[in-house]
């Protein structure tokens, strides 16, 4: 039971990196693949300040976001500027540079030997795992529902407006550039607000957590469910994480000798699915269908007799 709801808090907390993504990439068209990057540095981050320093948690994660949202701004500035191939490259760097300083700082994070233990906030409490993911629950259904009026306002008009056509947006009068600067650091401090709500999920940080698979499973999963539509990140976390991590890899009666190829079979599955979607529907499951061009000849022209 107490891995069934770790695994629905974290569950949960996929599909508020994929309501953000949303909001960077689907709102506004900014290509953000260092998620992990983000997401892990508000973890380590509220990892450091528990364990070194001795902060209380809820202190901690509030540290750690604002940080990791100060530095989202920095790379804003230095990179929104210049094309979408940059931008991907420039966050895929930052993603990586994290993963590296969290095993080379061994003074600070412990490197591959693991930083920990960072316990819940509410140990004096039977259910603390229930609680505390009621809690994360709780945070998403806000992100969510937030996510669904940000497109609906006039701030998301603009950044819809911006992502089309950026540069008639400017000549509108919009300053776009500030729009996709104070956004991606406002998401980016999110994605570490998320990390930090991961930090006593699982209690005993180590590198490997920071895995690549994060970013590609969110990206999967936005585009499975449909960037441009509000429920697109929750409907294809569950057809990836909901189906495969919960379902196939907890509960399926799979053979001792054939478990080692869940995870590869797992990757497989979800590209196979990425496929058939691009394929038969490029906008998502939730997205609109292309319609069908008509590929017959125009009839010829009738004569008229005279």
């Amino acid at each position: 039971m107490d891995y069934f709801i770790y695994s629905l808090t974290l569950m949960a907390i996929y599909v508020g990196l994929a309501q953000l993504l949303y909001v960077q990439f689907g709102l506004l068209g900014i290509p953000n693949f260092g998620i992990v990057g983000f997401w892990g540095a508000g973890m380590y981050l509220t990892g450091v300040f528990v364990v070194t320093l001795k902060l209380p948690l809820g202190v901690s994660i509030v540290l750690a976001t604002a940080i990791v949202g100060c530095v989202g701004w920095g790379i804003g500035r230095m990179v929104l500027r210049r094309s979408g191939q940059a931008i991907l490259c420039a966050t895929l760097a930052f993603s990586a540079v994290i993963a590296t300083l969290v095993i080379s700082e061994k003074w600070l994070t412990k490197g591959v030997q693991g930083l920990g233990t960072i316990h819940y906030p509410f140990e004096v409490f039977e259910q603390t795992e229930l609680l505390f993911g009621a809690i994360v629950l709780t945070i998403v259904i806000g992100l969510v529902w937030g996510t669904i009026r940000l497109r609906d306002s006039r701030l998301g008009r603009v950044m819809i407006a911006v992502r089309d056509n950026e540069e008639l947006a400017e000549s509108l009068g919009k300053n776009t550039f500030s729009v996709k600067n104070v956004t991606f650091a406002a998401t980016c401090g999110g994605m570490a607000l998320l990390g930090g709500l991961s930090a006593p999920l699982n209690q005993f940080l180590v590198p490997y957590l920071l895995s690549p698979a994060v970013t590609f499973t969110i990206w999967i999963a936005l585009v499975l469910g449909g960037k441009s539509h509000s429920f697109g990140g929750l409907v294809g976390v569950l057809l990836t994480f909901g189906l495969f991590n919960i379902l196939i890899e907890t509960y399926a009666p799979v053979p001792v000798e054939y478990a080692g190829m869940i995870p590869n079979l797992k990757m497989f599955c979800y590209g196979l699915l990425l496929v058939v979607v691009i394929m038969f529907r490029p906008s998502g499951v939730l997205g609109t269908s292309t319609p069908k061009k008509d590929v017959r000849p125009n009839p010829a022209p009738r004569k008229e007799h005279v």
